[in-house]
């Protein structure tokens, strides 16, 4: 088993056999709960990852959005047209608002998420002390084991070689028995901690969901007056939105058939092929 502290996973090997101090079958179990802490140390760190890279790019979408919006409002197109003014005011208005809520949830997934979970990572480098351990054992038996054999081996029935074979055989089983006991502690403590992982990871879960509930239930609500309710909308002297003549009811777009929209938008280039400031390149 070789153990290198510069990788950033802890549990990064497996664990050598050390049959015969124990039977085939206690190596065997130990390898595969080896295996699936592994892969929850993984998972672990992949999820930090991968939130981390999220958190960024929503981050990099609000800056890029509120560059958007505040360069519409400095445009000489929007101070033409009041009614084009006052959706890109809103909209910036919007943006700023979006803002802080973009830092909330950086900060609410920062404290719910990010910093259980790399607490959770964390305890992994306990396990890969226990396991080094356990390691070190199996390397010292088998250097016994060696020295017995060779002892053996050699036949020599001189009485200080006899005394030495009689002592590394001790050490032997010394050796066997620290193996023993440290396979059972480890076949004890560790699926306890790997039976928890649930426990522990669903509450960061939960707290992320209701995060992103929350981030996009205000982005929505945020935005929703933006919304044209349909055609026919206009503006009051105000420069809020009236309601449609002739219906009783606002649809939002997103509630339109599908044929209906695509008209919609068919007649909406229509009428702008036919400026004439549109060139016709049919």
């Amino acid at each position: 088993m070789t153990w290198n502290p510069l990788k950033k996973t802890h549990l990064n090997t497996r664990p050598s056999s050390a049959y015969p101090a124990i039977t085939q079958e206690d190596d065997r179990n130990l390898d595969i709960l080896c295996r699936y802490l592994q892969s929850v140390e993984d998972s672990t760190r992949q999820l930090q990852k991968f939130m981390k890279k999220y958190l960024e790019a929503v981050s990099n979408a609000d800056k890029a959005e509120m560059k958007l919006t505040s360069d519409l409002s400095s445009s000489s197109l929007c101070h033409e047209n009041a009614d084009l003014r006052k959706l890109v005011e809103d909209y910036h208005s919007v943006t700023v608002k979006q803002s802080d809520g973009t830092a909330e949830l950086s900060r609410v997934t920062q404290r719910t998420f990010l910093e259980p979970l790399k607490k959770f990572g964390d305890e992994f480098c306990g396990l890969a002390n226990t396991l080094h351990a356990h390691e070190r054992l199996i390397q010292e038996w088998k250097n016994i084991a060696a020295r017995v054999k060779k002892l053996e081996e050699r036949g020599d029935k001189m009485p200080n070689t006899i005394v030495k074979l009689e002592r590394e055989k001790q050490n032997l089983a010394a050796a066997i028995k620290e193996i023993s006991t440290s396979h059972k502690k480890i076949m004890e403590e560790f699926p306890v901690f790997y039976d928890k992982r649930i426990d522990y990871i669903q509450p960061t879960l939960q707290a992320l969901v209701r995060a992103q509930v929350d981030y996009h239930g205000n982005t929505t609500r945020c935005f929703t007056f933006l919304v044209p309710s349909g055609p026919g909308v206009s503006y009051s002297k105000s420069g809020k939105l009236c309601e449609p003549e002739n219906t009783s009811r606002q649809v939002s777009p997103s509630l339109i058939p599908e044929p209906q929209f695509r008209s919609i938008i068919f007649e909406k280039l229509g009428s702008i092929r036919s400026l004439s400031i549109v060139k016709d390149t049919a």
